[in-house]
C-alpha cells in the first residue's frame, strides 16, 4: 500500500507543479520562492554554459584530433606499403641487373671463344699443303705473284 500512496503523492505533486508553472508563464511572473528559483536558474544556466563550452571543446579539438590521427594512420600505412614495394622492386631490379651483367659476360666469352674456334677451323680448312706452300714461296721469291 505504501508504494501506491507514494506514486499517488508524486503524480499529484507533478500535476500541481505543471499547473503552477503554466499559470506563471501566462502571467509572466513567479508566484513563490522567487529569489531561490532565480538563483537556481542562474546555477542551471552556468552549468549549461559549462557543458556547452566543454562540448564545443570536445567537438572542436578531441574529435578533430582523432580525425587527424586517423588520417595520419592511413597515410602512414600507405607509406609503409610503398616503402615495402619499393624495397621489393629494388631487390628484383638489382637481381635482374646482376643477371643481365652475367649474361653479357657469358655471351662475350662465348663469342670470343666461338670466334677463335672459327678462325682455327678456317685456318685448318684453308691451310696449304706442304707442296703448295713450297710452290707459293718459290713464286714469291721469283716475284711472279
Amino acid at each position: 500500500m505504501s508504494a501506491l500512496t507514494a506514486f499517488l503523492v508524486s503524480a499529484f505533486s507533478l500535476l500541481l507543479l505543471v499547473g503552477i508553472t503554466r499559470q506563471e508563464r501566462r502571467r509572466g511572473r513567479r508566484f513563490f520562492a522567487v529569489r531561490f528559483r532565480a538563483w537556481l536558474d542562474r546555477v542551471v544556466a552556468w552549468f549549461l554554459q559549462g557543458v556547452q563550452r566543454n562540448g564545443n571543446h570536445f567537438m572542436k579539438y578531441i574529435v578533430q584530433l582523432n580525425w587527424y590521427y586517423s588520417i595520419h594512420s592511413v597515410l602512414r600505412t600507405i607509406l609503409r606499403t610503398l616503402v615495402a614495394l619499393y624495397a621489393y622492386f629494388e631487390t628484383v631490379f638489382e637481381r635482374n641487373r646482376k643477371r643481365a651483367k652475367e649474361l653479357r659476360s657469358e655471351k662475350r666469352q662465348l663469342d670470343k671463344d666461338n670466334h677463335l674456334q672459327q678462325m682455327t677451323v678456317h685456318r685448318a680448312d684453308t691451310a696449304l699443303s706442304p707442296t703448295e706452300q713450297r710452290q707459293l714461296r718459290k713464286r714469291k721469291l721469283e716475284g711472279r705473284d
